[in-house]
């Protein structure tokens, strides 16, 4: 299979690399390069198919077959055109594209990760139907909430309808500015199906239920991978897996992971040295969970009219159907 992507200037190399130590003089990892490379998306990978709800939970993935045909059913006008936000593996854009396709509608699919290794994963994922989809895959950084808009357009015809999907990316980035920049990609009569990692019940009953999912060998393996990747040795950090309440009355928390520096050490990156003390942290990855109670007002604030929600049995997991709301 012979593909073509477009690489958005957002990863070209040199704006790659001053985020990097951007991001490290100001001691953050930034959350792209957990995936980035071939290496770092096979950790995920691995680490995925061990912990996430839609792997594990078999009757997850009947939510969003339902999500799906939902979705399709209210945008019933042909052309389609799907975009996957933070594409990742591709296994439920596959599940999308299946349906959308066994409508007879002409869809146009537009998968966008900042890994390039993950695009191809989506796109080697759902080979069986590239034959019946036209296709304009795009590696693209969304920390820069780049302006999308005309690059979408030109792939299009005024007669198709967006259906932007955004699974599992919610909770890793900064939800108060993505969900807006994700408004800012719909225009009237475009929908978005979203999902949010949960917390079954406030901050302090649902924390050592949901922990362990972000503190184990898979999921060390993959934020020590990005860290080593840098030129770290694993003696000179310490990795700390921990729960913090973002709101007072528990609907909103955070689970994050924190390297100590053990040793006083450098790094040199594109020339540049960055220095690092011991006892120095590096923020290196982030989850954040909602309550679904808090989910419509989450929502709501950002711009986006709830028309539907599915959530899954241990309440772990939702699906959010939203139009952009008019105001």
């Amino acid at each position: 299979m012979a593909v073509t992507l477009t690489v958005h200037d957002s990863q070209y190399p040199q704006r790659v690399s001053e985020q990097l130590r951007h991001g490290l003089r100001a001691r953050r990892l930034p959350g792209k390069f957990l995936y980035d490379s071939p290496a770092q998306a096979q950790r995920w990978l691995a680490y995925h198919q061990a912990y996430a709800p839609s792997r594990t939970a078999a009757a997850l993935l009947d939510l969003y077959q339902q999500a799906f045909q939902t979705a399709l059913r209210a945008l019933a006008s042909p052309p389609l055109h799907y975009v996957s936000l933070g594409c990742g593996g591709g296994m439920k854009d596959a599940l999308c594209l299946t349906q959308a396709i066994q409508q007879g509608a002409p869809v146009l699919f537009t998968p966008m990760d900042a890994s390039v290794a993950l695009v191809l994963e989506t796109l080697l994922r759902v080979q069986p139907w590239l034959a019946d989809l036209t296709t304009a895959p795009l590696v693209v950084d969304f920390d820069s909430r780049p302006d999308l808009s005309a690059w979408l357009a030109q792939h299009e015809t005024p007669r198709h309808r967006r259906l932007l999907g955004c699974f599992g990316m919610l909770p890793n980035v900064d939800y108060r500015s993505f969900l807006p920049y994700l408004r800012s990609l719909m225009r009237p009569g475009d929908l978005v199906l979203l999902s949010a990692n949960l917390s079954p019940g406030l901050y302090a009953e649902a924390v050592g239920r949901i922990l362990p999912q972000y503190d184990n060998p898979y999921a060390h393996a993959w934020y020590t991978g990005a860290l080593t990747s840098l030129g770290l040795a694993l003696e000179q950090i310490h990795l700390s897996v921990q729960p913090h309440l973002l709101r007072p009355d528990g609907h909103l928390w955070q689970i994050q992971a924190v390297a100590v520096i053990q040793q006083a050490l450098q790094l040199v990156l594109d020339g540049e040295h960055v220095a690092l003390s011991a006892g120095e942290s590096i923020d290196v990855f982030f989850s954040t969970r909602f309550t679904p109670e808090v989910m419509p007002e989450v929502l709501a604030e950002s711009g986006l009219t709830l028309l539907h929600s599915w959530l899954c049995a241990t309440h772990e997991e939702g699906l959010y159907l939203c139009a952009r709301s008019s105001v």
